[in-house]
């Protein structure tokens, strides 16, 4: 026999362990360098709630500022906004302009507002898109490490009364077995490297 009065169960205390440890691993490795993003898009607000991009064809891009302008204002039926269509407090200092033959859905009072374009500045940092990446602070990797570590005195515990308990071990072996068990453990732990895990 080997265990089985946990019914399996210890297996899943395992395998939280091993996510942990696979979690810890990655934030640690060094990190791919990032790419740099520094351009202009254009945002279509067609409900007084909600905005979505440009012509529902996507995420558009521009380097500059008059190029996205010019390609707006280059659409049939777009001119830049009548100063009572902009709300200072929603669009702060975007330039806003406004369709000449659309009008926005799920207006108060069936009022006709027209289709409102802003052009926004996105910069900003960001990874490689299949960059595999975690970034958490130091002090949260160690409490991830002193996670892990608890989670596997766990296990050690429930594997001996487990064993114990379907007959395996007697008593005195089973409180044998976790001293040993803890300073076998204790020892791997202290020598363990956070970066390298078995099957990466």
């Amino acid at each position: 026999m080997s265990g089985g009065y946990f019914d399996r169960n210890i297996y899943a205390i395992g395998e939280i362990a091993a996510s942990i440890e696979r979690d810890i691993a990655r934030a640690l490795r060094p990190k791919p360098e990032k790419v740099h993003e520094d351009y202009w898009t254009i945002y279509e607000h067609d409900s007084p709630c909600s905005c979505r991009f440009f012509g529902g064809w996507g995420y558009m891009t521009f380097d500059k500022y008059e190029e996205a302008e010019s390609f707006l204002l280059s659409r049939k039926g777009i001119v830049k906004a009548e100063e009572r269509y902009i709300d200072r407090r929603r669009f702060e200092d975007d330039v806003v302009f406004q369709s000449t033959d659309s009008y926005m859905d799920e207006t108060p009072d069936e009022e006709h507002i027209p289709v409102l374009y802003t052009i926004h500045h996105c910069v900003y940092d960001h990874y490689p898109d299949d960059a595999d990446v975690l970034e958490l602070t130091d002090e949260t990797i160690e409490t991830m490490k002193e996670a892990y570590r608890q989670i596997r005195i766990a296990e050690i515990y429930a594997t001996r009364i487990d064993w114990m308990m379907s007959g395996d071990d007697g008593e005195e072996s089973f409180r044998e077995r976790i001293k040993e068990d803890l300073v076998d453990f204790e020892k791997e732990y202290a020598s363990k490297d956070w970066i390298c895990i078995d099957g990466e």
